[in-house]
C-alpha cells in the first residue's frame, strides 16, 4: 500500500486493515450468492455472429445501437468482415457491410 491509497482510504473510511484485506484478495473475487460460480468470460471465436440457415448474421447491441445484418455464407469471411465492422464501430466511422448483399 502507498500513502496515496492510504489516503484514499482513510476519506472514504476504511480502516488500513480493511484495505490489506481487500487488497489480497484475489480476481473474480465476489460476494453474495455462493451457490453461483463467478462469471468469468471465455473468448469466443464467433462472438457476434449467429448462423441462419446457409447464412451468417452480425448481431451487435451497444450504446443504443441494434445492428444485425447478414454479412456472409462462409465462417472465414464472416469473421473478417465482423472484425472490420466492430473496429469501425468502434472508432466511430461508418460501418462497412450494412444493406449490402
Amino acid at each position: 500500500m502507498n500513502p496515496e491509497t492510504l489516503r484514499w482510504a482513510n476519506k472514504v473510511g476504511l480502516s488500513p486493515d480493511r484495505v490489506a484485506f481487500l487488497l489480497a484478495c484475489p480476481k473474480y473475487t465476489r460476494t453474495g450468492r455462493n451457490d453461483k460460480p463467478a462469471y468469468i468470460k471465455a473468448e469466443n471465436p464467433n462472438h457476434h455472429l449467429q448462423k441462419l440457415g446457409d447464412c451468417y448474421w452480425f448481431r451487435l447491441r451497444r450504446r443504443g445501437k441494434d445492428i444485425v445484418e447478414n454479412i456472409a455464407s462462409d465462417l472465414e469471411t464472416a469473421r473478417k468482415r465482423r472484425d472490420e465492422m466492430l473496429a469501425a464501430f468502434d472508432a466511430g466511422k461508418p460501418i462497412p457491410y450494412i444493406n449490402v448483399r
